[in-house]
C-alpha cells in the first residue's frame, strides 16, 4: 500500500511538471521584443556587450532618426550601455541640423554683403569672427566658399586703398622731378621729355584703371578724393611744365620770340643771344650764380663728387632697406634720401637722380604694402582669439594657444605701424580666453 502511495503520488508530480513545460513554451516565444527583429535581436541578446555589437552593427545599416528615437526610448530603461551609440549617433544629427540652420543663416548673410555695391570692411570682416561665435561650419560648404569670396573680396579694396596711396606718392616724384628740371639748363629737360610725357601718361592710366575698378564705390571714403587731389595737382604742374617749354624751345630758335617765365631757360637764352639780364630781374639769384661760374675746375669736381657719395650713401641704404623688406626703418631713411637730393641735386647726373627717385617709389610701395600685410595678420588674430573666447580649448592647449598668437602680435608690429585700435580687441580677447585656462 505504502508503495503505491508512493508511486502515484510520484507520478501525479511529475505529469503536472511535464504538462507545465508544454504550456510555457509558446508563452516565452510570445515575448520576444517587437524591435527585435528590426535591430537584429538587439533586444534578446543575453549580455550588455552583445547589445552594444548589434546596435552599432544596426546603425551602420543607417536606419531613420524616427526608427533610431523609438529604439533609444526602449532600450535605454533596459541597458543604458548599450543605448549609448543610439544617443551618440541622435546627437550627431540633432547638432548637424542645428548647424545647417546657423549655416543657412550666415551663408545668407555672406550673400547680402557680396551683393552690396559698397561694401564696408568693418561688417566683412566682422561676419568672418561673428560666425564663429555663432559656431557655423565655416569649413565646409556654402560658408567656405563665402568665407574666401569675402576675404578676396577685403583684399581687392584694401589693395585699391594701398595702390591709391602709392599713386599718391609717384604723382609727388614726378612733380619733383619737373621742379628740378625747371633750375637745370634747357637741354636736360628737352632731353627727358619724351620720358616724362609717358611716365604721366602711364600714371593718369594708372588712376584710370583704379577708378574704374568695381570695388571703387567700396573704398574708404578719404581715398577717391586724395586721387583726385593727386591728379588735379600733377597735371596743373605738368602743363605748366610743357607751356614754359615749349616757350623756351621757341625762344630758342626765334632770337624775337618771348622767354619763358622759369628764371633758369630764361638766363640761359639771354646769354646765347648776348643780351643782359633786365635790371631787378632774378634778385637774390643773379649775384650767387655769378661766382659760381668761376669755380675752380677741380674744386667744382670734388663737390660733384662729394654730393655724389652723399646722395648714393643714402640711395645705398634705402635700397638695402628696400630689399630686406624692412618696412618700420624705411620711412626714415627715405627721408634721409629725399633731404639728401634737396641739397645736393645740383650736383649730381641725372643717371644718380633717377635712381634716387626709382628707390623712393619702391620704398613708398613697400611702406604700403608692409603695412597692408602687418593689419591683415592682425585681423586673422583678433578673430582667432576672439574664436578662443567663443569655443575655448581650456587648460594648457588655450594658454599655449595665447602665448603664441601675443607672439605673432609683437612680430607683426616689427614689420608695419602700430594699429592701436586692433591691438586693444585683441587683447581684451585674449585676457577674455585667459579667464577660462
Amino acid at each position: 500500500m505504502l508503495r503505491f502511495s508512493m508511486s502515484k503520488s510520484s507520478k501525479a508530480e511529475t505529469t503536472p511538471a511535464g504538462a507545465s513545460t508544454v504550456k510555457t513554451s509558446p508563452a516565452k516565444a510570445a515575448e520576444a521584443h517587437p524591435l527585435d527583429g528590426l535591430t537584429g535581436g538587439a533586444f534578446s541578446a543575453p549580455t550588455s556587450g552583445e547589445r552594444t555589437a548589434r546596435i552599432r552593427q544596426w546603425l551602420a545599416t543607417e536606419p531613420s532618426a524616427e526608427q533610431m528615437a523609438e529604439v533609444f526610448k526602449d532600450l535605454a530603461n533596459r541597458d543604458k550601455g548599450a543605448a549609448k551609440p543610439l544617443k551618440e549617433k541622435l546627437d550627431e544629427i540633432k547638432r548637424s541640423k542645428g548647424q545647417e540652420a546657423v549655416a543657412a543663416e550666415w551663408a545668407g548673410k555672406a550673400q547680402g554683403l557680396l551683393a552690396l555695391p559698397k561694401l564696408n570692411l568693418a561688417d566683412a570682416l566682422a561676419w568672418q569672427r561673428d560666425a564663429a561665435k555663432a559656431g557655423a561650419p565655416l569649413s565646409r560648404e556654402p560658408l567656405a566658399d563665402l568665407k574666401v569670396q569675402l576675404t578676396e573680396r577685403v583684399k581687392t579694396i584694401e589693395d585699391l586703398q594701398h595702390r591709391t596711396q602709392v599713386q599718391r606718392e609717384a604723382a609727388v616724384l614726378i612733380a619733383q622731378r619737373l621742379e628740378v628740371l625747371s633750375i637745370k639748363p634747357l637741354r636736360d629737360a628737352q632731353a627727358v621729355l619724351e620720358t616724362l610725357r609717358a611716365d604721366v601718361a602711364h600714371w593718369q592710366a594708372q588712376a584710370d584703371e583704379l577708378t574704374m575698378d568695381a570695388n571703387w564705390a567700396s573704398v574708404d571714403g578719404k581715398f577717391p578724393p586724395l586721387l583726385d587731389a593727386s591728379r588735379g595737382q600733377l597735371l596743373a604742374v605738368w602743363d605748366a611744365f610743357q607751356g614754359a617749354l615749349a616757350i623756351a624751345v621757341k625762344a630758342a630758335g626765334d632770337a624775337a620770340a618771348p622767354l619763358p617765365a622759369v628764371p633758369v631757360w630764361a638766363d640761359e637764352l639771354r646769354a646765347a643771344r648776348g643780351v643782359a639780364s633786365p635790371k631787378g630781374e632774378g634778385i637774390g639769384e643773379q649775384p650767387a650764380r655769378a661766382p659760381k661760374a668761376k669755380i675752380d675746375p677741380a674744386v667744382l669736381k670734388e663737390m660733384r663728387e662729394k654730393s655724389a657719395a652723399i646722395v648714393q650713401e643714402a640711395l645705398a641704404k634705402l635700397e638695402y632697406e628696400v630689399t630686406e623688406g624692412h618696412g618700420k626703418a624705411t620711412p626714415k631713411v627715405a627721408a634721409d634720401l629725399r633731404h639728401a637730393l634737396k641739397e645736393h641735386i645740383r650736383n649730381i647726373d641725372s643717371k644718380l637722380e633717377a635712381a634716387a627717385h626709382a628707390a623712393l617709389t619702391a620704398a613708398g610701395e613697400l611702406e604700403g604694402w608692409q603695412r597692408w600685410r602687418a593689419d591683415q595678420i592682425r585681423e586673422e588674430l583678433v578673430v582667432k582669439a576672439e574664436a578662443l573666447v567663443a569655443k575655448p580649448m581650456g587648460g594648457r592647449k588655450q594658454q599655449d594657444a595665447l602665448r603664441v598668437m601675443r607672439e605673432q602680435w609683437k612680430t607683426s608690429d616689427q614689420g608695419g605701424t602700430p594699429n592701436h585700435a586692433l591691438w586693444k580687441r585683441f587683447d581684451d580677447a585674449c585676457n577674455e580666453a585667459h579667464k577660462v585656462v
